[in-house]
């Protein structure tokens, strides 16, 4: 369970650095519509959910190393 835990992990920590670069980039500035500081804070949100999900896997799946003898 938890080698799946840390797949599941770094699936959500690459979202985040795809965030990160959006944010670098400057986001989708072929929409003339979206300000600069509404891209940098959706890249932001984006990074920081991506921070707690990878949290919340990561605390899920060492949960399941002691859990996991308690049921046998």
């Amino acid at each position: 369970m938890l080698p799946l835990a840390l797949l599941l992990a770094l699936f959500s920590l690459l979202g985040g650095a795809l965030s990160w670069q959006a944010k670098r980039q400057g986001g989708a500035a072929f929409k003339a519509e979206r300000t600069r500081g509404t891209e940098h804070f959706v890249a932001d949100l984006g990074m920081l959910a991506a921070l707690l999900f990878a949290l919340v896997i990561i605390m899920q799946g060492s949960a399941a190393l002691i859990l996991d003898e308690c049921l046998r």
